[in-house]
């Protein structure tokens, strides 16, 4: 069973988020800041993170640059409310894998989540 991370600071939004992927299997952690989805992509091993690009305390890019230099080779699925060209590029050149814009439909993330780790959506 697959494990992930949700780093996102709407609280409402990352409830939803998680309820909907452990009702698809899936095993998830949630935090609600920067410094929080630092720490545990340090210390614990995730099959894939939904992050942010916007969280209190560390921008979601930065971490998401970090974390690709530090080694980490997750994929990682970046969230984001900010819709312009510049703004997609500036997460998939941060390491992203894929971006997805909010508002989202959650069957959408499913299937976006499931190609991420590899499963057929």
């Amino acid at each position: 069973m697959a494990r992930i991370l949700i780093a996102e600071d709407d609280q409402f939004l990352s409830d939803q988020i998680r309820q909907w992927l452990e009702f698809e299997k899936f095993i998830v952690d949630a935090v609600y800041t920067g410094p929080e989805a630092c720490e545990h992509l340090q210390f614990e091993s995730y099959d894939l993170v939904v992050l942010d690009g916007h969280l209190p305390g560390m921008d979601g890019i930065d971490i998401c640059k970090k974390f690709r230099s530090d080694g980490g080779t997750t994929p990682v699925l970046m969230l984001s409310g900010r819709d312009q060209a510049k703004d997609k590029q500036a997460g998939l050149e941060a390491g992203a894998n894929d971006y997805l814009l909010k508002p989202f439909h959650l069957k959408d993330l499913s299937a976006r989540v499931k190609k991420l780790i590899g499963e057929t959506p």
